[in-house]
């Protein structure tokens, strides 16, 4: 594929939000369909590539009018799940560090204030 193709490709993937099976079969279909243009033509532009396919927006348009509204709903869902629960898990992360660095450096504050001794002095009586 060529960089106009690529460019097509990158944005298609950028409308559509989820990237479940049904989608991933339509990105594949994209794809072999954009290969196949590659072959037939030696050079073909963007403007080629959205006159034979039509333009990302179109495609992504009659997919949403062609699939299940409840799908979607769903997959959107789940995605949005997800994002939760790793914004939670980033942020448990970031309050744990925290805590832990907070005692270390308490630690640290209770040695230095202490003073560790640096040598002894060891007298031998016979």
């Amino acid at each position: 594929m060529n960089k106009d193709s690529k460019k097509y490709y990158s944005e298609l993937k950028l409308f559509i939000p989820v990237h479940g099976k049904i989608e991933r079969q339509l990105f594949s279909e994209i794809r072999f369909r954009l290969e196949e243009l590659n072959e037939n033509m030696e050079k073909v532009s963007y403007e080629q590539i959205c006159e034979e396919l039509g333009t990302p927006q179109e495609i992504v348009s009659g997919y949403f009018c062609d699939t299940d509204t409840e799908y979607l709903v769903k997959r959107l869902r789940f995605t949005q799940y997800i994002r939760r629960c790793i914004l939670v898990l980033i942020a448990a992360i970031i309050i744990i560090a925290g805590v832990y660095c907070y005692y270390l450096h308490k630690l640290y504050l209770e040695v230095s204030e202490e003073g560790v001794p640096t040598y002894f002095i060891e007298t031998i009586e016979e």
